[in-house]
């Protein structure tokens, strides 16, 4: 009796043991698996917070951008907004709101020291809808609004009193580039208030693990399934909005530019700021002789091949295209992305545009579908400028002006008199550190713009201007300096060695005859060496 008792706790003893065993590695398991599921979570949780803050930043962004400073400043009370305009604003808010995949659109202003006024918003409930008779205390989080920087409020202060709503600011600026107000958005992600939570409930459940393992195993499952399908459903709403970044840039910027916004909306600022950029205008030779003599379908044919092939270069080199004027293009260098060597960008695009076109004509010619060359003439200057939206609220363009552009388009017209292709300002010259090949010529005065510029012929690239090019600027720079110290005899001497060497050169034939001119009849003695052109 005594040896079957015995037996039979030794028995039970062991049974204990292994079921004691088997607990422990089956809850060590669970606990691991538990410990790798947490971190996955919090993994998530990371990458939803930061794509979402980057794409309320876009959102938030655009409409900066689609409300103009002038037409928000019609509204500051409550009788302003009985009208059909601010009732046509709303709608539009509606629309931009279902486009952009948020919840609340809306705008407000500064009112009084720590107070804010809202002036319109994009709410179908009349009860909650606010306008400006809706003055509220300005929130810690909207406070960096007012400075004009655009930001996410912290996702990690929220509490489930907000609602679920997710707030980004952007600053709305006037043409002048000046803070005007703040627009808002809002969406509603519970996402990120499941993810908190279940982050801390997670550390709940492993000190529980031991003793509900198998329960904790089903319960992490579960959760893991629903985690998934929650970032699927978030990662969808993220491509819609990268979806809608690149279909409103895709075609006036280059791929990797497009990429860039993507990544980092924060760098795309709309609504018209003033930044230090280059403009480069484009236009073709006789090209009006060109258009009379083809027929309206082979026309078209013909200015989309050409258009397409100068297009690419610029978009090559990150440049923007503002517009196409017939066959002339209207490009700047320098936004929406800040690019520190804009001028330099500038002139290579020239550069490689009329390389491009010896292979172009060549086409041209074996296909007959032009009865003469394109010849491109360029105007290159760099500057102060204002880019931005500009225009209609129905029609809006995202592009540049200031005089430094009006400048450039100058420049362009210029190349007539000079027999040239490519000019540009010496101070774009100087911006480019040297690595061009360059040829000075006049000082001149523009056609409506009354301060006088030098400007400079752009030839080739340092690095790849033949021996003889760089000779004939040579020999051409020391007839210039001749010629403007008013030694015409030894400048047209100078000269004509020049066009011995290099007949047909048109600018040193252009001024060969100024030094046969000014030795019959010499310039006034208080000429400043000036010219100005009175043709654009």
């Amino acid at each position: 009796m005594k040896t079957v008792t015995g037996t039979s706790f030794l028995k039970a003893i062991g049974l204990q043991l292994i079921l004691g065993l088997l607990f422990l590695v089956s809850a060590l398991m669970v606990l691991l698996i538990s410990v790798v599921v947490r971190r996955q979570m919090n993994q998530n949780v990371v990458m939803i917070t930061e794509s979402t803050q980057n794409h309320l930043l876009a959102a938030a962004q655009a409409a900066a951008a689609y409300v103009s400073s002038e037409e928000l400043d019609r509204y500051h009370t409550v009788e302003d907004t009985e009208t059909k305009d601010y009732t046509n604003l709303r709608k539009r808010l509606i629309h931009f709101a279902e486009e952009y995949n948020i919840l609340y659109v809306y705008y407000w202003r500064e009112y009084k020291e720590g107070t804010l006024q809202y002036i319109v918003d994009n709410d179908l409930d009349p009860e909650s809808q606010v306008g400006p008779g809706s003055i509220y205390e300005i929130e810690d989080v909207a406070l960096d609004a007012l400075s004009g920087r655009a930001g996410v409020t912290d996702l990690g202060t929220y509490t489930p009193e907000w609602d679920g709503l997710i707030t980004a600011y952007a600053p709305v600026h006037d043409n002048e580039g000046n803070f005007y107000c703040v627009a808002g958005v809002d969406i509603s992600d519970e996402f990120i208030f499941i993810q908190n939570r279940n982050s801390r409930n997670m550390t709940i459940l492993q000190i529980t693990a031991l003793s509900i393992s198998v329960i904790f195993s089903v319960l992490n499952m579960r959760l893991y399934r629903r985690k998934a399908k929650q970032i699927e459903e978030a990662h969808v709403k993220l491509q819609y909005f990268n979806k809608n970044l690149r279909r409103a840039f895709s075609t006036d910027l280059s791929e990797d530019v497009v990429e860039e916004i993507v990544t980092d909306p924060t760098r795309l600022q709309l609504g018209g700021i003033k930044r230090h950029m280059t403009a480069l205008f484009t236009d073709v030779k006789n090209f009006t002789s060109i258009a009379e003599a083809l027929a309206p379908e082979h026309l078209v044919d013909l200015l989309n091949y050409y258009l397409s092939t100068m297009s690419d270069v610029i978009l090559e080199y990150k440049g923007t295209i503002d517009k196409f004027e017939g066959d002339a293009i209207i490009s700047f260098f320098g936004a929406p992305l800040e690019l520190s060597d804009h001028a330099l960008r500038a002139c290579i695009t020239a550069i490689v545009m009329k390389r491009l076109e010896k292979r172009m004509n060549k086409h041209i010619s074996e296909k007959g579908i032009s009865p003469t060359p394109l010849l491109t003439r360029i105007g290159i200057n760099s500057g102060d400028m204002i880019v931005g939206n500009m225009g209609t609220q129905k029609k809006m363009n995202y592009t540049i002006i200031s005089n430094a552009v009006n400048l450039a388009a100058r420049f362009e017209g210029v190349n007539k008199q000079y027999g040239t292709w490519i000019l540009t300002s010496e101070g774009t010259i100087r911006e480019t550190g040297k690595k061009l090949l360059t040829r000075k010529l006049d000082r001149i005065r523009v056609v409506g713009i009354k301060e006088p510029v030098r400007i400079f012929e752009v030839l080739e690239t340092s690095a790849h201007a033949p021996a003889a090019l760089q000779e004939k600027v040579h020999q051409f720079h020391q007839g210039l300096e001749l010629f403007e110290s008013r030694n015409w005899k030894d400048a047209e001497n100078t000269f004509s060695r020049v066009l011995k060497l290099f007949p047909g050169d048109k600018p040193t034939e252009v001024f060969y005859n100024r030094c046969r001119k000014y030795q019959e009849k010499a310039p006034p003695g208080d000429w400043d060496g000036v010219f100005d052109l009175t043709e654009k």
